[in-house]
Parts: structure tokens; C-alpha cells; sequence
């Protein structure tokens, strides 16, 4: 397994934080606040709330669903009553009987009706929203990497951006109606549905309601495990991009030395590894799904039990006790999916986190703020005493007190073997570095002190290796 995979659930002695995770390779300049898990979900809540009109229709139509949801136990237990009123006064007519079933029956079909619908409504507009700041941060993201300098680029592999880009991404946008919006629906049902059922009987009610504290309990552990196996699981994913990239990039290189069977196997290893991540979060949101749905059907069971033997003493009717029952049992799927909810919460913390950690990034070369125009003359290239050395703690220097000067309608040959500087001097001139030491001037205006864009419109770099972009002819 690949360095690193082991233990991890915990945090084994030697392991890095999730901000040096988050940040690998990207610079230790970036906002500390940003791996916080309340700071990155308010990020992603302020970046939903843009779209507000949508955002109120979707939690409208949330409380709508749940509103409906809780009327279908008041309406059964009066079914129930009416039904056994009936069976037990010989005087009701059958006429009268079938009226009042008639009616329960429409009540249930109507409430369920109006349930589904909301139910429609906010899951529609809880997708098109996370498609709408999808949208917003797939631009951002592209956005960034375009203005970011090369020195970020030879620290980052582009599978790793790739991943980013696209999988953390895609765990942001879930969020919207994996997590908030079903946040939402279940405060409602468990809101409401706890304050009917408490007024109604405390005793059954706080039966009702006995594996909340439980849940919350093993939501909020769960949720901590979860977030340290999706972030395990991104960093892995983000390997296999790496992998994937680097081979198809040079398949040429790969198919002459007949080193496929080297590169499938080095993907095999890999994959491996994230698909061990993933079982291990499979079987970690399981595990809690199944803990958490054996408290829910103790809770009934103990309603079951308590509200039968109050029937039995006369204490209560078959259709209160329905309504408990059938309360619990809108409950089931809710509780079932909180599983869920902690999995989305924990995977828009991990991914924000990721995704954040780039958008927050600051271009190392940029425009100063007294920038001006570069307008060229006579066109005169002069470096005075320039020093260079890659942005690494082991990088030799490679270029040293370097001057010359090139005029208008001049040309200069630079030779010298690979590594030695040629191609960073030609970096250099149009700042996609800035030297270590010393200036370089144009028309004797030094290349800081003018606008990037106009110092790249003024000077033209022919690249020793072509790329062709995908395109038609």
C-alpha cells in the first residue's frame, strides 16, 4: 500500500494536518481558517444563498413536505378511531360508515399527494442549485488556474488539479440537497413532530424521541471518521489522476520501452489502494446506518410496548397510539438517511477544503499596483546582473550574475547543455519567473514596473516542443 494509507482513521505518529494536506504544494501563504469544518461549510452555505429566490422556494417546499408528512399520523388515527367507533355501535348505519372511511381515505391520498409533490419540488430545486454553484466554481477554478504562475504548476501535478477540479468539486455541489436541504427536512420532522407528540402524551412522546440523543451522539463520531477516510480518498484519487495523466501523456515513451505491464501494474496499486479507502468508508457509514436504525426500532419497540398496555387500561385509543406508531415509522427513512447527511456533510468539509485551498491561492507573480503600460521603443533587452533558482529547498542556483544586452535588429545565441539555463532566460523575459537577483529591463523600464499583459503582448516566445490543441481543421 502506498505510503501513508496506513491507519487511516486516526492520526498516526509522523501524519500531517489536514491543512498540509489540503495545501500540498500549493503554498504556506494561504487562509488558516479555511480547514475548519464550520468555516468551510458557511463558505459553501454563503456561495447556495447567492441564488436566494431558489434557495427560499427549495426550503419552502422542504417544510411543505414535512408539513404534510405529519399531517398522515393525525389522519390515520382518526381513521382508526372512526373504524373502530363504528365496529363497536351497532347503531351507525354502513351508509355512515363507508362516509367516514370515505373521507379518512381522501384526507390520506391528499396529504400523501401534496407530500410528494413538495417532496418533487425540493429535491429539483435542491439539484438545480447545486448545479447553478457547480457551475460558478468550475469557472472560478479554471479562472485560477489560468492566472496562477508557472512555479505553481511545477509544484502541482495536473491529476491532482484534475481531481480537484472535477471530484472535490462534485462533493461541494451534493451538499445542496445531500446536506443542507435534508438538514432542513429533518429538523422540521423531528421539530415539529416532537413538540405534537409531547403535548399530545410527554411519556410516549420522550419514548418517541429516545434514540435522538443516541444518533446525535454516533452522527457526530461517525461524521469525524468519514471525513478523515473522503480525505484519504480524494488524495488517493488524486494519485490515480497522476498516474493516469503521466501515461497517457507519454504513451509514445510507454509503448517503445514496452512498459505497459510496469504501468498497469503501478495503476493496479494504486487503485488499490483507494478502493480500500473506499470499503473502509463504505463499511464505516454502514456501520453507523445499522447502529443508528437499531436505536430507532427500540424506540418503537418501547412505544409499542408502553402504549399497548395503556390501551389495554383504557388510558388511551387504538388511534393515539396509531398516530405514535406511524409518527416513528415517517421517521425511519429520515433516520436512515442521516447516515447520509453525516457522509455529505463530511465529504463538502474534506472537498471545500481541497477546492478552497486552490481558489484561495494568490498568483506569485502578479501586476505591482503602480504598474503602467509598456509602450517599446527601440525594443532593447538588457539583463543586469540576474540570479535564478527554482522554487525548491534543494534547487542549485541556475543562473548566476548573468548580463548581456541585445538591440534592436540584434539576434543572440545562448548554448550550453541541458540544465544550464538557456530556456530559463527565455521564462525570464516575459515573467513567467522573476529572477532571484538582479533586473531585467526593456527600453531600460524594468519589467516589474509595467503591466504583465502589455510586457507579453510586446514579447513573443517560440517553445522548443509544439503542442496541438484539439481543434479542426
Amino acid at each position: 500500500m502506498a505510503e501513508g494509507a496506513a491507519d487511516i482513521g486516526g492520526r498516526p505518529k509522523g501524519a500531517i494536518t489536514l491543512r498540509q494536506q489540503a495545501y500540498r504544494g500549493m503554498g504556506v501563504d494561504a487562509d488558516y481558517s479555511v480547514v475548519k469544518d464550520t468555516a468551510i461549510l458557511w463558505r459553501i452555505t454563503r456561495l447556495i444563498f447567492k441564488y436566494r429566490l431558489r434557495v427560499a422556494l427549495a426550503v419552502s417546499a422542504t417544510i411543505a413536505a414535512a408539513i404534510f408528512q405529519l399531517m398522515i399520523p393525525h389522519f390515520l388515527g382518526e381513521a382508526v378511531d372512526n373504524a373502530l367507533g363504528v365496529l363497536n355501535n351497532n347503531t351507525i348505519t354502513e351508509a355512515v360508515a363507508r362516509e367516514a372511511l370515505f373521507k379518512a381515505a381522501l384526507l390520506l391520498l391528499g396529504a400523501s399527494i401534496l407530500r410528494g409533490t413538495f417532496t418533487l419540488a425540493h429535491n429539483y430545486g435542491g439539484e438545480a442549485i447545486g448545479h447553478m454553484i457547480a457551475y460558478d466554481l468550475r469557472l472560478a477554478f479554471y479562472k485560477k488556474l489560468q492566472s496562477l504562475s508557472f512555479s505553481f504548476h511545477d509544484r502541482v501535478h495536473t491529476g491532482e488539479l484534475i481531481t480537484r477540479g472535477m471530484l472535490d468539486l462534485e462533493g461541494v455541489r451534493m451538499f445542496v440537497n445531500t446536506g443542507l436541504l435534508r438538514l432542513v427536512l429533518l429538523i422540521n420532522l423531528i421539530g415539529a413532530g416532537g413538540y405534537l407528540l409531547l403535548t399530545n402524551d410527554p411519556l410516549l412522546g420522550t419514548l418517541s424521541f429516545s434514540f435522538v440523543p443516541f444518533v446525535a451522539w454516533q452522527s457526530s463520531t461517525a461524521r469525524l471518521r468519514l471525513r478523515a477516510l473522503w480525505l484519504a480518498l480524494q488524495e488517493r484519487m488524486g494519485t490515480l489522476g497522476q498516474i493516469m495523466d503521466e501515461n497517457l501523456t507519454g504513451i509514445r515513451v510507454v509503448r517503445a520501452f514496452g512498459a505497459e505491464p510496469y504501468e498497469i501494474a503501478k495503476y493496479d496499486l494504486a487503485s488499490d489502494d483507494a478502493m480500500a479507502i473506499a470499503d473502509e468508508r463504505i463499511k464505516t457509514r454502514a456501520a453507523s446506518t445499522s447502529v443508528m436504525t437499531f436505536a430507532y426500532f427500540v424506540a418503537m419497540g418501547l412505544v409499542l410496548w408502553v402504549g399497548g398496555l395503556r390501551v389495554l387500561e383504557g388510558a388511551m385509543t387504538v388511534g393515539d397510539l396509531t398516530v405514535f406508531l406511524t409518527f416513528i415509522t415517517i421517521l425511519q427513512q429520515p433516520v436512515r438517511q442521516l447516515g447520509l447527511l453525516v457522509n455529505s456533510i463530511a465529504r463538502a468539509s474534506t472537498c471545500g477544503a481541497r477546492l478552497f485551498a486552490v481558489l484561495d491561492l494568490e498568483p506569485a507573480i502578479s501586476d505591482h499596483p503602480d504598474a503602467r503600460v509598456l509602450k517599446p521603443c527601440n525594443g532593447t533587452v538588457r539583463f543586469e546582473n540576474v540570479s535564478f533558482t527554482y522554487d525548491d529547498e534543494n534547487a542549485p542556483p541556475v543562473l548566476h550574475d548573468v548580463s548581456f544586452t541585445v538591440e534592436r535588429g540584434k539576434t543572440l545565441g545562448i548554448v550550453g547543455p541541458s540544465g544550464s539555463g538557456k530556456s530559463t532566460i527565455a521564462n525570464l523575459l516575459p515573467r513567467y519567473y522573476d529572477p532571484s537577483a538582479g533586473r531585467i529591463t526593456v527600453d531600460n523600464v524594468e519589467i516589474r514596473e509595467v503591466t504583465i499583459t502589455s510586457l507579453r503582448q510586446a514579447i513573443r516566445v517560440v517553445q522548443q516542443d509544439s503542442f496541438l490543441f484539439t481543434t479542426t481543421l
